[in-house]
């Protein structure tokens, strides 16, 4: 086993002033191990260095990244469906959701616990011709991460507080983006919708728990739909969406839809932004695909996948 660690010193909090690079170099010299470190220069970076380290060698290889969601999305994206590949990441991000996905948080920040990690088969959602580890937002949801984004680079505003912010200032702008979902089943929802999530986990924006019932080796995803509110509605219901219980909100129930599906097609009438693990894309038009057992996740020990206790009868053997 070729263990490596990749470090994305642009994530959240600047890894190079962490002394992460001596622990680890300390904790793998201790146990003997084979292991690179290797810092990203730039967007893409880690896909390309996983891409050619999986090309020299056909031995089974562990990638770690420290960074956000962004940086686990990028190497998972380099070598999907590979078994000899496992990913794992020590979040240093400004959202960290996926990690959320699962419990003991602590341990995916210590460097024995993810070498003695077991990996785990989880499921993708490809949508066209990429791959979403954790959720894509559309609407509402990603023109806040857009304005995060913007607010972390240029305004030098702390991650957690970036969201609210972005929260902020989309709340006075125009709500609702043309939308039209074409299911397998026959039903069709075109219509001007306040925001789309698209969950292969739960969590979206530094803990929203959008998608509540979403398990990450189902064969599924959860796709959650809010039609176009009022203000007043919204400022009512985000309390209630930031903490998952929105599909419990009596009050809510006329304008979410909730549907777990494994295929489904989108379509906008113009090209619109979309936001992939926390990272701005742009499509007219998106197919997406459940792809299951897509990647091997390593889980630090001392962690495992959390679930609610329905959804533990829900999911598939571990």
């Amino acid at each position: 086993m070729i263990y490596h660690f990749i470090l994305n010193p642009k994530s959240g909090k600047k890894t190079r002033d962490l002394g992460f690079e001596d622990a680890i170099k300390a904790a793998c010299v201790k146990r003997q191990l084979s292991f690179h470190i290797y810092y990203t220069t730039c967007e893409g970076d880690a896909t390309e260095y996983v891409r050619s380290m999986v090309r020299i060698s056909s031995e089974k290889q562990r990638f770690i990244c420290v960074g956000g969601d962004g940086t686990i999305n990028e190497i998972v994206n380099s070598a999907p469906e590979n078994p000899n590949v496992e990913f794992g990441v020590i979040p240093r991000g400004s959202g960290n959701d996926f990690v959320r996905n699962f419990t003991n948080g602590k341990k995916f920040h210590d460097i024995d616990a993810q070498i003695d990690g077991e990996p785990i088969s989880l499921d993708l959602i490809r949508c066209n011709n990429m791959y979403c580890v954790n959720m894509v937002n559309i609407g509402f949801d990603c023109a806040v991460a857009k304005e995060a984004d913007y607010m972390k680079k240029k305004r030098m505003v702390p991650g957690s507080l970036s969201y609210i912010v972005g929260v902020i200032k989309v709340l006075f702008r125009k709500f609702g983006t043309p939308m039209k979902l074409i299911f397998d089943d026959g039903e069709v929802i075109e219509s001007e919708l306040l925001l789309t999530a698209i969950g292969n986990g739960q969590y979206c924006g530094g803990g929203f728990d959008a998608a509540p019932k979403a398990v990450l080796n189902d064969g599924l995803m959860d796709i959650c739909i809010i039609n176009k509110i009022s203000r007043f509605t919204f400022i009512k219901l985000v309390k209630s969406y930031k903490s998952g219980t929105h599909l419990e909100n009596k009050k809510a129930k006329e304008f979410i839809r909730y549907r777990r599906v494994s295929h489904f097609r989108m379509e906008f009438e113009a090209p619109i932004p979309i936001c992939v693990d926390g990272e701005i894309k742009g499509a007219k038009s998106i197919d997406f695909d459940v792809i299951p057992n897509g990647f091997r996740f390593v889980i630090p020990k001392g962690s495992k996948m959390k679930f609610s206790a329905a959804q533990e009868k829900e999911a598939l053997p571990v």
